[in-house]
């Protein structure tokens, strides 16, 4: 991409091995035997800028062989204020302050911003199909109501919900423009068709800028169209940090090769190919197709065999969104499995080997950001693999340094790396000969993490919720400082008070008889690093009684309110089933964490905002998008689909 910053590394590739080829033109012999391809791993060496398009063009083509010739290769992918004298409200729960986080609902404390999917009656000529849709509902505080002043319609191909983030003016507190993610993705059409690999069609990520300045009237302002699928995103000011995997996609390939001579005509194209094929692009509004990345913004493994190659590239972008421009981009040679990014880095992980080692490791890259920019700083690894929900909250950075928990055949290990000499480097694990306490017992797995300033707690299950509370202080000495086991697990932590020392707030599910029963919500005390105790628990339903936030935080809501000590407001959806066949409703369940005069953390359920109940029109609850709840001073606002409901905090009280 002419005059793009080479900063942060990106198209993360699925690496696919490269063949050796012969030419290709005219009546000469060709190569195509791609018995010999693999998969270039991942390993911890440090990664290097491509000195020239071959070192990057040459194990693409291998990849797009592979894919003609071998087995298919699988895909991974890991997806402003109201006025000033306005009470404060609340936003997207988010890992890292000031690193938002998509998600299919925003608020700016006057209006509500969400994206949902609309089905469209069917008719005699037309079947019945869904558009997404930009929903604005107006909000009043004083009153607590809340009303829908537009529907937007989302124009363009999309086969997900958008996912929202919003752009405010610089000095100004209203809503400028809405940031709608969306993707038009072919990849999971791979196990029914393995070819759709090579339609000349690309998956592509659309981001649309649409202008709500005024709300009853929006339009679209601008559009960027960029090759391949999201892996994440996340936003710091108005720089939006993008990461995608891209398959390269070459025009004319006849499939399936069933003869030499398609064998032999497919390779020439192959041969032939160029960096404007096998590179992603994007483009504006509509316009002319342009390189994303060039072949030296790519960064590689030093040391890459003939025989390997790169299937998918993982593209990382940087997108400026008030001038509306691609800043940077880059492409790594490896694969993307999560990613954490601070205020200051961003860490990409992959899966990879080490040599005479079958057990897998995480390798980890990271870069470096700088505004709109970013760079490479080095790559490390460590081994077991992420966990699997939320692999985001398994990773922090303090200091410098990241702290990350993996596990190998359930057994866990918390690793500390620092950046040193181009790579990240172990400063400690845990444990370790001198502190050799497992984290969780024999066969029980993690089920949530969270990192916050010099400490780390660690829910795991099996039948009962070990929290284990670590100490990490010293870096180079980290330690388990106290655990305590309750009935049940949580699968979300968010450490609460002034100096988030105080008190930790667990939402997860009971447990009745070894088996999952409803949704509990439990807070600890853990000012005494060495002895957690709950200090108040609350279950809700029987199973199969459920809540959204059980794997998306997103769904659950906090507000911190004003005045001397701790006073924090949350908002959760759930579904309550009595019976394991009677669903008995559906609501916001409220909850105020303060202190009692002691200082104690104390947690008090207010009540139910109900947005849906058992009747002649539904017998099991609706999945609708998005199922939210917003706080705003005293006001609670519940978003359930398209209905909207308003109510104050002290008119809410338990069914």
């Amino acid at each position: 991409m002419n005059g793009m910053l080479r900063t942060l590394g990106a198209g993360l590739v699925f690496s696919l091995g490269v063949v050796a080829c012969g030419g290709g033109g005219g009546e000469q012999s060709l190569n195509i035997d791609y018995s010999n391809l693999k998969i270039a791993l991942s390993d911890e060496a440090p990664l290097e800028y491509a000195r020239d398009e071959n070192q990057v063009l040459a194990p693409l083509r291998n990849g797009v062989r592979l894919t003609m010739g071998a087995s298919p290769v699988p895909i991974f992918t890991a997806m402003p204020g109201a006025a000033n004298d306005a009470p404060a409200f609340s936003r997207t729960t988010v890992q890292i302050d000031g690193v938002d986080e998509a998600d299919s609902l925003k608020y700016d404390g006057r209006y509500i911003y969400s994206a949902r999917p609309e089905v469209m009656p069917a008719s005699s000529t037309a079947p019945q199909l869904s558009r997404n849709v930009l929903d604005i509902a107006r909000t009043d505080y004083t009153k607590a109501t809340v009303e829908r002043v537009n529907k937007f319609v989302i124009e363009g191909e999309q086969n997900t919900t958008p996912a929202l983030y919003l752009l405010s003016a610089s000095g100004s507190t209203a809503t400028d423009f809405v940031v709608a993610l969306s993707q038009y993705y072919q990849a999971w059409l791979l196990p029914l068709n393995p070819l759709i690999a090579l339609d000349r069609q690309p998956d592509r990520v659309t981001i649309q800028l649409l202008d709500v300045r005024d709300p009853l009237n929006v339009s679209q302002a601008w559009e960027l169209e960029i090759d391949g699928w999201v892996s994440a995103s996340r936003v710091i000011g108005e720089t939006l940090y993008l990461v995608t995997s891209y398959r390269s996609r070459i025009p004319d390939l006849v499939l399936p090769a069933d003869t030499v001579e398609k064998r032999e005509n497919n390779e020439r194209l192959v041969l032939r190919s160029s960096a404007s094929t096998l590179l992603p692009g994007y483009s504006e509004n509509g316009g002319v197709r342009r390189a994303l990345v060039r072949p030296t913004d790519c960064l590689i493994r030093r040391q890459l065999a003939r025989d390997e190659g790169y299937v998918d590239l993982v593209v990382i972008s940087a997108i400026d969104l008030r001038s509306r421009r691609v800043t940077a981009a880059n492409c790594l040679s490896t694969n993307a499995n999560a990613i954490f990014m601070s205020l200051t880095s961003l860490y990409i992980t992959g899966s990879g080997s080490r040599p005479g080692v079958t057990a897998p490791i995480t390798v980890l890259h990271k870069f470096q950001l700088d505004g709109a920019a970013f760079s490479y700083r080095g790559t490390g690894g460590v081994p077991g693999s992420l966990g699997w929900s939320n692999p985001s909250y398994f990773m922090d950075e303090h200091d410098g340094d990241l702290r990350i928990l993996t596990a190998a055949d359930n057994i866990y290990q918390l690793s500390i790396l620092r950046e040193k000499n181009g790579g990240l480097a172990s400063v400690a694990t845990l444990p370790n000969p001198a502190r050799p306490e497992p984290i969780g017992k024999p066969g029980e797995s993690v089920y949530a993490v969270r990192f916050i300033g010099d400490r780390g707690y660690v829910v795991t299950f099996r039948l009962t919720d070990p929290l284990y509370v670590m100490d990490l202080h010293d870096a180079s000495d980290p330690r388990i400082a106290g655990q305590l086991e309750t009935p049940g697990f949580g699968t979300y932590l968010r450490p609460i008070g002034p100096t988030l020392s105080e008190a930790l707030l667990s939402v997860g599910q009971a447990v009745v008889n070894g088996r999952r029963d409803g949704i509990k919500v439990e807070l600890f005390d853990v000012r005494d690093i060495a002895h957690p105790r709950s200090v108040g628990a609350a279950v809700f339903g029987k199973s199969p009684s459920w809540s959204e936030a059980l794997s998306d935080p997103h769904a659950i809501t906090f507000l911190t309110m004003p005045g001397a000590g701790t006073n924090v407001r949350m908002a959760l959806p759930i579904h309550v089933y009595d019976t394991p066949s009677t669903w008995a409703y559906s609501g916001l369940h409220l909850f105020e964490i303060s202190n009692d005069p002691m200082g104690t953390p104390q947690l008090r359920f207010q009540g139910v905002l109900e947005t849906e109940a058992p009747g002649d029109a539904a017998l099991l609850p609706t999945y609708v998008l998005p199922n939210r709840g917003l706080l705003q001073g005293d006001s609670v606002f519940a978003v359930h689909g398209a209905e909207y409901r308003g109510r104050f905090w002290q008119a809410v009280t338990p069914r």
